[in-house]
């Protein structure tokens, strides 16, 4: 269910937030607040008995789709909750759809179950350099591997849609 004011059920998404990222995946309260005021920014969210369980939050953007974060609440996870939220956004655009991921790493056995959850939805890796700015003023970038839905994409198609990821998302300008 796409939530037309998510800045009313707020603290509920941040909890969720907050239990699902580790410190540099995510904004500061106040930064994310005022994400929620975007009219790029949207939130999709599934309920159990009226209160939210998971979530889906993305950006609409002129030229792409880009899904930023997708948590599920600890006591609801495994429900296929994640899979929902992403079906119900890529069925409602016809614009390419993006994701960042963890590099798949040994020494962390959840970047490959991530990864795999998202390429049986549909999603590729892309294998060129790529990194998230950062979400805080104290944090670095981090290298993260960008994926698209449908098919790979090259780093040359990939850039006119960093260039609106970086300038509306992370508010750094490319030029």
């Amino acid at each position: 269910m796409l939530i037309k004011k998510p800045q009313n059920r707020f603290e509920e998404i941040y909890a969720i937030y907050e239990e699902s990222f580790p410190d540099q995946e995510r904004r500061t309260k106040e930064g994310q607040r005022s994400v929620f005021d975007n009219p790029f920014y949207h939130i999709r969210v599934v309920e159990e008995d009226g209160k939210i369980v998971a979530f889906l939050g993305y950006w609409e953007l002129p030229g792409c789709v880009f899904f930023e974060h997708l948590a599920t609440a600890k006591v609801s996870r495994g429900k296929g909750y994640g899979k929902l939220l992403i079906e119900e956004a890529v069925k409602e655009t016809e614009k390419p759809v993006f994701l960042e991921i963890e590099p798949v790493t040994l020494e962390n056995p959840i970047t490959g179950k991530r990864a795999l959850f998202y390429e049986r939805l549909g999603f590729h890796v892309n294998h060129f350099y790529y990194e998230q700015m950062p979400l805080k003023p104290q944090d670095a970038p981090m290298q993260l591997w960008v994926t698209s839905y449908g098919k790979p994409i090259t780093e040359t198609e990939f850039l006119p849609c960093k260039k609106e990821i970086y300038e509306i998302v992370y508010r750094v300008n490319l030029s």
